[in-house]
């Protein structure tokens, strides 16, 4: 360039624009290269342009070498080029959003109010034979990022920016920073994209001008004057440049025209040839008799300015955090449980991945009350994605004591701790929005009343990579169970009574709720003879208002029309009052019509998972006698209490008149002769059985005769026994009224029957 004049200029330029993994993998490249042949000249053109090229075979230029006819002035000549599998720079990055585990990178975060540590490394490393410049990298930063210190790079505007400058071959810097990390929501975010440019005076792929030349407007001539003495003729050759450009005269010959002697031959003169300037050579003295003739062989080129260029554009695949989140809950199948009771539970822990992150790490922490047994892990069902988990893929552990609850303890027990490790063999891959869910049974073997509140928690601690960021989740309710120490109280009864024409009845039956608590879905039945129908009813409860919630349904069965009226709820203390009519033809039982059929419900309102236990109450019953339930087994209550009840100065009058005198035997026969199956035994039925005890004897019908004709006779001689038992039964006769609708045994002052309310005449 220090010629003056214009030159041929030759052009080499390529350009890589390539996406690379965070590692510096390439992933997608693309390399354009461009030969340019450019006449600079504002005048001359320049012609029989060649090109001779080195290592063509790394492109797909077509060749090593390129003519070009001419080139007017100002005018270029370009060909396009492309390469492939090349590489000057190489781009690396690494996100880590857990820097305190020297392990394996991780890009997920666990969701917090709080903000989490990153780290940020930027490598940059010149993995080819020249020196690089102008290296420079840039990365925007998201919102979630922030850098207190940004080391050798600067952070303007959401923009890191890192002036790495010049590389020597095989050199590499880097640029490690720390920040911080905070998102306010499950999506996924993108962590930002870094990326590189470069500059190198050669070409990526190594091709490169082996040679450049052109002809331009230059000619050569002689200068031949005649010396002094005759026939002697000096002799000069001349080549004059009459272009704009240097050019360089690579070699001139000259011969006498028929002579093959060379008398001038100049090859690579030293001095270029400036623009419409000439070169001379030295003088010399020829003989001929005449003035010589001269051939030429003359070679000559446009001085060349040969460039070759790389520039480059290196992006990074752009990395993603993933958020670690779950919704999580823990259920028991009751929230009560009864006293000195042994009952099962059913527990139920389900993890809801509401993440972005796939879940593949669990560590469960549950708290098992003391009221409860260890349980038995095999019982343990793992379900994710709807199939259950195989047995190598978790681990149970147990221990004693709780761990997670401090202040709603048991007092029955220290209670257990069972530690679930869900994903020991491989990862869970609980995707985002789908659910694991933990089973297993409890037994509660005789809980006592004072567990007033129990709390159960768990904890979950989570992860998406293994050496990743542990989102940790308490059960935001967890269980709570109370120990219910209560004792069911009701009263129920039925009255028929006739009314104005023949055939019609109003039916009223009673219900009260005198427990300490409400009762949840009450059953109340009924059943009338199949040839009456029901015109009208209506159910009134508290403050004698009717109740709008009660359903009404009926079934025909063997013993009449069954009539079934479902209560939702029983408050506490609540009567219900059930008035119906009936109308019908042909005769009716007064005693069946009286009869109370049952009323059945399910378990007070604090305790829904409880199986519904079927009470029956019969019309003999006193309307205000309380039936206790009491909270012991059903064997229990059978070995402390008759299955059937009875009035036991009835029974004995029977066994006085029909001379029975066992009375174990008796009763026991009795309890078969439950007629009407309302669980009490009235005078009629003690009389059946006493007719079917007597019976099987083989004189029963004799005695029987003899019973009743020799009552008289024997009373006679009996004397003073006949009269005190006479007195006897009189005074029972007087201390006793049976109803003569339901056979009831009254006071004999009672004005109506305890148990169906019939009026006394």
């Amino acid at each position: 360039d220090e010629v003056p004049g214009d030159k041929l200029e030759g052009t080499l330029h390529e350009v890589e624009t390539a996406t690379l993994s965070s590692d510096g993998t390439v992933v997608k490249q693309k390399i354009q290269g461009t030969l340019t042949v450019n006449n600079p000249s504002k005048e001359d053109r320049i012609y029989d342009i060649d090109v001779l090229l080195d290592n063509a075979d790394s492109t797909d230029i077509g060749g090593d070498q390129i003519s070009v006819d001419e080139l007017e002035a100002g005018k270029n000549y370009v060909k396009k080029y492309s390469v492939s599998d090349a590489q000057m720079l190489i781009l690396r990055e690494s996100l880590d959003t857990n820097p305190a585990r020297d392990n394996e990178r991780s890009l997920s975060i666990a969701l917090s109010e709080e903000a989490g540590t990153v780290a940020l490394t930027i490598e940059v490393e010149n993995v080819s034979g020249v020196m690089l410049h102008n290296v420079n990298v840039t990365r925007n930063i998201p919102d979630c990022l922030s850098f207190n210190h940004s080391g050798a790079s600067t952070i303007e505007s959401g923009t890191l920016t890192w002036a790495v400058g010049s590389l020597n071959p095989g050199q590499k810097q880097v640029l490690s920073i720390e920040g911080e990390i905070l998102v306010s929501s499950t999506k996924t975010i993108n962590a930002g994209v870094s990326q590189a440019t470069y500059e190198a005076d050669s070409t990526l792929s190594s091709l490169a001008f082996r040679d450049l030349d052109a002809f331009c407007r230059g000619f050569t001539y002689m200068r031949v004057r005649e010396d002094e003495r005759p026939d002697n003729w000096i002799c000069q050759t001349i080549f004059e440049n009459r272009s704009s450009f240097a050019v360089d005269l690579v070699k001139l010959q000259v011969r006498m025209k028929g002579s093959d002697d060379l008398l001038f031959d100049v090859s690579d003169v030293k001095e270029d040839v400036h623009p419409q300037g000439k070169w001379e050579s030295d003088e010399r003295t020829i003989m001929a008799t005449a003035e010589p003739d001269f051939t030429y062989d003359l070679s000559y080129t446009v001085l060349p300015r040969a460039t070759r260029k790389t520039e480059g554009t290196l992006k990074l695949e752009e990395s993603t955090f993933t958020v670690v989140d779950a919704e999580i809950s823990k259920k028991y199948s009751t929230d009560t449980l009864r006293s000195f009771r042994q009952q099962g539970v059913d527990a139920t822990m389900v993890v809801k991945n509401t993440g972005s992150a796939t879940i593949n790490l669990m560590r469960v922490t549950d708290d098992i009350p003391g009221f409860f047994e260890a349980p038995d892990m095999e019982t343990i069902t793992i379900m994710v994605n709807g199939k259950e988990l195989p047995e190598d893929q978790w681990k149970g552990e147990l221990a004693a004591g709780i761990t997670l609850e401090k202040e709603h303890r048991s007092p029955d027990g220290d209670g257990h701790t069972m530690t679930l490790t869900v994903g020991t063999k491989g990862p869970i891959g609980l995707k985002p929005g789908k659910t694991m869910e933990v089973s297993y049974k409890l037994n509660a073997p005789d809980p006592s009343p004072g567990n007033e509140r129990v709390d159960a928690p768990a904890r979950f601690q989570f992860s998406s990579e293994q050496f990743g960021p542990v989102c940790v989740r308490d059960a935001p309710e967890a269980p709570s169970i109370r120990v219910s120490h209560l004792r069911r109280n009701f009263s129920a009864g039925k009255q028929a009574i006739p009314m104005g024409g023949k055939g019609r009845y109003e039916v009223l039956i009673l219900f009260e709720n005198n427990g300490d608590t409400a009762l949840q879905d009450v059953f109340i039945r009924d059943v009338i003879p199949s040839n009456f129908e029901i015109k009208d009813w209506h159910v009134r409860g508290a403050g004698g208002d009717k109740r709008s919630d009660v359903e009404m349904t009926t079934s025909d069965t063997d013993d009449g029309v069954e009539i079934t009226w479902k209560v939702p709820v029983v408050a506490k203390g609540e009567r219900l009052d059930v008035s119906f009519e009936i109308k019908g033809e042909g005769e009716i039982d007064a005693e069946a019509l009286n009869r109370f059929h049952g009323a059945h419900f399910g378990d007070e309102l604090e305790t829904a998972e409880e199986e519904s236990e079927e009470v029956e109450e019969v019309a003999d019953e006193a309307v205000e006698e309380s039936t206790e339930a009491s909270d012991e087994t059903q064997e229990e209550a059978e070995e402390k209490a008759p299955a059937i009840k009875f009035r036991e100065d009835i029974m004995l009058r029977v066994m006085e008149e029909y001379g029975i005198t066992d009375r174990d035997a008796f009763l026991a026969h009795s309890m078969n002769f439950d007629l009407d199956d309302n669980g009490y035994l009235k005078k009629a039925e003690f009389v059946e059985a006493a007719k079917a005890f007597t019976a099987e004897d083989d004189d029963a019908a004799g005695e029987e005769s003899e019973s009743v004709e020799a009552e008289e006779p024997a009373a006679e001689e009996a004397n003073e026994d006949a009269a005190s038992d006479e007195s006897a039964d009189e005074s029972a006769e007087q201390e006793s009224r049976d109803c003569p609708i339901c056979g009831t045994s009254n006071a004999h002052d009672a004005t109506s029957c305890i148990a169906c309310n019939y009026t006394f005449e």
